[in-house]
């Protein structure tokens, strides 16, 4: 028994670890276990090509997620080099399919730390990128419905409202407020308008891939289906975020999906598109988490031991620039 404590300090981290990739490849196959036949005959039902070309724009949406968290990252004084920074991203994301709304933010807090990034600023990062998501969400759902492209069922005073708060709450003054506010001291967020415009933009492109995904599993695949596919991932996505208690959003994110494009693809076929764009995000998840984990620990292997007593070195991945503005 004497030896338990010394055990535990030694290997009580890769057991967590263990147990919180149990926990996520649980929590994935949960969310599709009882869908089996639904899948399998959407998939059978699509081409491949419009399951390749999907397949290839959530990658890339979801690289450019990534980005956009490393950026904000940046902005609290912290750079992580690429693939590293990548690791922590994806491999922590994999926790939003544990139920609860902390996982991810707990694994990012964690995987960050052993780069000496404090954990408060990388829950606040992951927080402020939260937001960043559903400000974004808003400014999509309401550039289609005011400009008449979408008729939503959401109130006309709702939607503005929404659209509203979604610029106010993109404005560098809040952002960095709120950013500073959550980190607790921990550290201080400073965004200057082009960085945020970066990060809008980054958003833009990611919704875009996303709403290509659903035009491209569409039965008839058709430009004027864009506007409509990418306002209804967006509130998809943010009703999904409402409800904490699913993982990743499951039900909640394809019941909205498919309630949207009914109307124009018919229960059927949106049911089929809203369980092949879950499917495509999920191995997307997976997939980068996998490639990143192991190119991270391929440059680790490889990259001789640090050697610390240098005036100023930083002991870890990431570069401490204090006083930094944020991300060029």
């Amino acid at each position: 028994m004497t030896g338990s404590p010394s055990w535990l300090r030694r290997h009580g981290l890769d057991v967590a670890r263990w147990v919180f990739l149990a926990l996520v490849l649980v929590g994935a196959w949960w969310s599709l276990h009882d869908r089996g036949p639904q899948v399998l005959a959407a998939l059978t039902e699509t081409s491949p090509l419009g399951i390749a070309v999907g397949a290839v724009l959530v990658v890339l949406g979801l690289l450019a997620t990534s980005v956009a968290w490393l950026r904000l990252l940046a902005g609290f004084g912290y750079s992580l080099p690429a693939r590293p920074g990548r690791a922590v991203f994806f491999v922590g994301q994999l926790g939003k399919y544990i139920p609860g709304a902390v996982w991810s933010m707990g694994a990012h807090a964690q995987l960050a730390r052993e780069h000496d990034v404090p954990r408060r600023v990388t829950v606040s990062t992951s927080l402020v990128f939260l937001g960043l998501n559903l400000a974004t969400a808003a400014l999509v759902v309401g550039a289609a419905a005011l400009a008449g492209i979408w008729d939503a069922v959401v109130p006309l005073w709702a939607v503005t409202a929404g659209t509203a708060a979604g610029v106010v709450g993109l404005s560098p003054p809040v952002v960095n407020r709120v950013g500073t506010l959550l980190s607790a001291r921990g550290g201080t967020l400073r965004l200057r308008y082009r960085d945020v415009g970066r990060l809008v933009l980054l958003m833009a492109f990611t919704w875009s891939c996303y709403a290509g995904l659903i035009v491209a599993i569409a039965p008839a695949p058709e430009p004027r289906l864009f506007p409509l596919a990418a306002a209804a991932f967006a509130l998809a996505y943010a009703v999904g975020v409402l409800v904490v208690v699913a993982p990743a959003g499951v039900g909640a994110r394809e019941v909205t999906l498919i309630a949207l494009l009914a109307p124009v693809l018919g229960v059927s076929s949106a049911t089929a598109v809203a369980l092949l764009t879950r499917v495509l995000h999920s191995g997307g998840d997976l997939l980068l988490a996998l490639v990143a984990f192991l190119h991270a620990r391929g440059d680790s292997a490889g990259r001789p031991p640090p050697q610390y007593g240098g005036q100023g070195e930083h002991r870890g991945g990431a570069g401490r620039e204090r006083g930094a503005p944020g991300p060029a």
